[in-house]
């Protein structure tokens, strides 16, 4: 019986998150990931709209083919409630993904042509497969402490 209490009281907790998260709902963020073998690269895109993807300088990443889910090993590809900004400026610019800055070109047009890369050599596809895994697996806490966190910075300017 106590179990069942418990059971009660956590999908409350959830209820309650998501009410908050609410407000929030039209916030998404989209995760394509590309690899090109004969420039030996990877390629991880942010935006908030898929259609962005038409932005993307298309002569730099011709030679890239986009990777599957299955590949990736995520459900989906798209997360609800945050946008990419949030998620670029509470985890920093390399997302909590552990390379090696100096090996990474980032290109941050989130303010102009509503996109993220982070681009790096294909020795750090696992390392970046389990960063995105994590950024996609956020539990709902985690997502409205990332809200909270960027509304807090906003209102300090």
């Amino acid at each position: 019986m106590k179990g069942l209490a418990r059971k009660v009281k956590s999908k409350k907790k959830d209820e309650y998150l998501f009410g908050l998260l609410a407000s929030y709902k039209s916030n998404h963020t989209y995760i394509k990931i590309l690899e090109s073998e004969e420039k030996g690269l990877i390629a991880l895109f942010l935006t908030d709209n898929p259609k962005n993807w038409s932005n993307v300088p298309e002569d730099k990443f011709s030679s890239y083919r986009e990777l599957r889910r299955l590949e990736i090993g995520a459900d989906k590809l798209s997360l609800k409630f945050l946008l990419p900004e949030q998620i670029v400026r509470i985890r920093g610019p390399l997302l909590n993904i552990k390379i090696p800055p100096g090996k990474v070109e980032i290109i941050n047009s989130l303010s102009e042509g509503g996109f993220y890369i982070l681009e790096a050599p294909v020795k750090y596809k696992q390392k970046i497969l389990i960063g995105v895994n994590k950024i996609l697996n956020l539990s709902p806490q985690k997502k409205y402490e990332i809200i909270e966190k960027c509304l807090a910075e906003s209102q300090e300017l």
